[in-house]
């Protein structure tokens, strides 16, 4: 077999393997072939068949560590003897690359305890992979300087074998003394580092779920203690669920899962959970929960939530809309709704040139300028109305405020703020000022005085005619009490009658009232109140309207007095058309007295009967007061004095006023009869007027009666009680009636019932007058059975009441 020797065994360290005794010692022998059968068994079972657990790999390739070792020892030291050299003899090359491959498989795949901590960067890692080789490589520093210095220095062996093994103790002790501190540190930092952990919310389970550590934050936070926890499943015993539905808390996020839990007094937890899986060799994995109370947060998001749900349904029922402008890009942003709700399309619009086109040029100027002052003063917010174009026509306006933001340099970057529209309300607010015009022109025209008072009687308004009636300014008198308008002595009245008012609500209102007004010079003067009420906002308003009645009494006063004058004048008309019928049965009297008076002379003269004569002077007398009892009522019903309202007798009236009419009448034989009702006997009234008017009445009965050419002549006047304490009187006659054209107009003035030239045709008019002022009515019509009747009432009274 032909042999080719390249001399590669002799490459490295030459003189060493030389003196070895094997044949060829630099080539494989049987140590290299195990360690390269060794890790091929390894390599291939572990990575591409897995025939073998990772534990039996990690025994392969420390068995190669070992046999290289071994090779390098017995290559150091060739004369521990022969047999050994050549069985472990090994190639520098092949312990090389025997020992990487080894290594490397050991860190790659190895689950040995001491492999892992030397291959893992844990805390102690730097110190372990100090002690370790120190521990292996200083103790054969001594040997090998004892080796060396052997027969070099002149000391005995058992000396340098003894000082070798004091420094091999040496050392041993300093690295143990070292190792012992090192630890020592550590394990005092893992404590610290243990405690400070424990107070952490952390738990510890196996792959199931069960509990293995339950930290001193579990306990404050649950209320379960460590022994409590232990061995049982986290989930269950915290009975912790993970709500996934709508509105659910309970969602896996990226940083970690939020559950809901409860502690041992069933208080509810939302928890933020944090899994991290930890896995050591030679033991189950171990999953690390980090737990995160977010109760609060969680209760504070759905507070938000609600909150904004709140909001929203707050901004939908009152139709306002939230938008938000980015100055820099323009771009406008509104919240569901609001365009619609502005009678524009969705995203109709959606930057600042949009917003330009919709809105009235006039109001885009006003909204710049004041965005520029809002900027120059930077300004928080501002407040804002325009009006917008509608695509089918008109305008709608609205109105709200905005937040404004700013950079460093204080320039706009954006603002978030609220629109409402207010269309309808400008429509309003518009009516109700054109009201409130044409209001204010009506109040401002009135002739009557206005003047505005709250429930305290304070002047709230005060019309123009007021001004003028009183002589006040209207600043002068705003904010003052009313009461300055009446003299003082009535000031205590008005208040009363208004205090009344508000607490009862009766008065004042829907009455007509008279009063005296004091003006700004002193001046008094009468007036006439009518007052109106209007109620709101807790609050009364009275609108008083005043009228002065100083012209009003003058005119009334200057018409009494010509109806006053106008009835005189009666009265002597027809004093003079009786004038001829009282002269007649005054004529009767006064030749009666005569004649006895002259008859009492004779029988006197004749010394004759006293007792005749003391008659005839007493008849004559008795003639004598029948002249001045005629004259008497002439002059009576002639005179023009005060009207004067008393208890009078209805009977004496009745009598006075027929024994006025009937003198100088016997001889027309007309029938008076009374049917007077004795229930009620008295009326209040001015007799003499009442008297004129019973003139009247029977001279147009009497007139008719003569006339008519009627042999039964007969005027009926009676009385009785009616309704509200009122007495009616009538006048009837026989006579023909009264004619339909006249009964129509008959109590006007200038109507006559007497014919042509009969009258001045307001004796009527007078008598209407005088019943009405008594507070009665007169009224006249034709009987049935022929003739005319005229009732009029009066006021009833009681005996001795005046």
């Amino acid at each position: 077999m032909l042999r080719v020797d390249l001399g590669i065994d002799l490459l490295l360290f030459g003189k060493q393997v030389a003196l070895h005794e094997a044949p060829h010692p630099g080539r494989p022998g049987l140590n290299s072939s195990v360690i390269f059968l060794l890790l091929v068994i390894a390599g291939y079972g572990t990575h591409v068949r897995k025939w073998f657990a990772a534990e039996a790999s990690s025994v392969f390739a420390a068995t190669v560590l070992a046999l290289v070792g071994v090779a390098a020892v017995l290559t150091a030291f060739s004369q521990l003897g022969t047999f050994a050299t050549r069985l472990f003899s090994l190639s520098l090359p092949a312990a090389i690359t025997a020992a990487a491959l080894a290594l490397a498989h050991l860190v790659l795949y190895s689950r040995l305890e001491a492999v892992r901590v030397l291959t893992t960067r844990s805390g102690d890692w730097r110190t372990i992979r100090v002690l370790l080789p120190a521990a292996l490589l200083l103790p054969i520093l001594p040997t090998l300087i004892a080796h060396l210095v052997t027969g070099r220095v002149p000391l005995p062996t058992m000396a340098i074998a003894g000082l070798a093994t004091l420094a091999n103790i040496l050392i041993a002790a300093l690295i143990a003394y070292w190792a012992v501190l090192r630890v020592a540190r550590g394990q005092a930092a893992m404590a610290e580092l243990s405690e400070a952990l424990d107070q952490t919310t952390v738990v510890l389970t196996d792959c199931d779920g069960c509990v293995t550590h339950w930290s001193g934050g579990c306990e404050q936070l649950y209320g379960w203690t460590a022994e409590e926890a232990l061995g049982h499943n986290k989930y269950m015993l915290l009975r912790s669920h993970c709500r996934l539905a709508q509105g659910a808390r309970g969602t896996r996020g990226e940083n970690g899962l939020e559950l809901t839990e409860y502690t041992r007094d069933n208080r509810e937890l939302a928890v933020l959970e944090q899994t991290e899986e930890v896995k050591s060799p030679g033991r189950e994995p171990v999953r690390v929960l980090k737990v995160t109370d977010i109760t609060q947060r969680v209760a504070a998001t759905e507070a938000l939530k609600v909150s904004e749900e709140r909001l929203a349904l707050a901004t939908s029922a009152h139709e306002l809309g939230v938008f938000e402008w980015d100055v820099r890009t323009g771009h406008l942003e509104w919240s569901p709704g609001t365009e619609q709700r502005l009678g524009l399309a969705p995203s109709m619009i959606s930057d600042f040139e949009g917003w330009r086109a919709q809105v009235e040029p006039e109001d885009v100027q006003r909204i710049l300028d004041t965005l520029a002052r809002t900027v120059r003063d930077r300004a928080d917010k501002f407040s804002f109305r325009y009006r917008f174009l509608q695509p089918q026509g008109g305008v709608r306006a609205v109105e709200g405020s905005s937040r404004a933001f700013y950079d460093a340099e204080g320039n706009l970057l954006r603002t978030v703020g609220v629109i409402l529209d207010v269309t309808e309300r400008e429509e309003r607010e518009a009516a109700l000022r054109r009201r409130e015009a044409q209001l204010r022109s009506v109040l401002e025209t009135v002739p009557d005085a206005m003047v505005v008072l709250d429930q305290n009687s304070t002047i709230l308004q005060f019309s123009a005619a007021a001004e003028t009636l009183w002589g006040y300014r209207a600043a002068d008198v705003l904010g003052r009490s009313a009461t300055m308008l009446v003299p003082a002595e009535r000031r205590a009245a008005h208040l009363a009658a208004l205090n009344h008012f508000i607490k009862t609500g009766n008065g004042i209102i829907g009455e007509v009232l008279t009063s005296i007004a004091e003006a700004a010079d002193g001046r008094k003067f009468p007036i006439e109140i009518r007052t109106g009420v209007s109620r709101g906002d807790g609050q009364i308003l009275l609108t008083v309207f005043v009228r002065n009645l100083s012209d009003k009494l003058a005119t009334e006063e200057r018409l009494s007095e010509l109806s006053a004058e106008i009835a005189h004048v009666s009265r002597q008309s027809a004093m003079s058309e009786l004038a001829a019928d009282l002269a007649h049965e005054l004529n009767q009297p006064l030749s009666a007295t005569s004649n006895f008076l002259a008859a009492a002379k004779m029988l006197i003269e004749r010394g004759e009967g006293t007792e005749r004569v003391v008659d005839l002077l007493r008849m004559g007398s008795e003639q004598t007061q029948r002249a001045g009892e005629i004259i008497r009522r002439m002059r009576a019903f002639m005179a023009r004095g005060e009207v004067e309202m008393r208890t009078e007798s209805v009977d004496r009236t009745v009598r006075d006023a027929v024994d006025l009419v009937l003198v100088g009448t016997g001889q027309f034989h007309i029938r008076v009869s009374y049917e007077l009702d004795p229930n009620a006997p008295f009326i209040f009234a001015d007799r003499i007027q009442v008297q004129q008017v019973l003139v009247n009445l029977l001279r147009n009965s009497m007139e008719a009666l003569r006339t008519s050419g009627t042999q039964d002549r007969h005027i009926t006047i009676s009385s009785h009680a009616v309704e509200d304490q009122m007495v009616e009187m009538r006048v009837s006659d026989s006579g023909p009636g009264i004619p339909p054209h006249v009964l129509d107009q008959m109590f006007t003035r200038f109507t006559s019932t007497k014919g042509n030239g009969g009258g001045m045709g307001i004796g009527l008019s007078i008598s209407k007058r005088i019943i009405e002022a008594h507070g009665g009515t007169l009224s006249a019509q034709n009987r049935p059975e022929g003739g005319a009747s005229f009732r009029f009432t009066l006021p009833a009274a009681e005996e001795g009441v005046e």
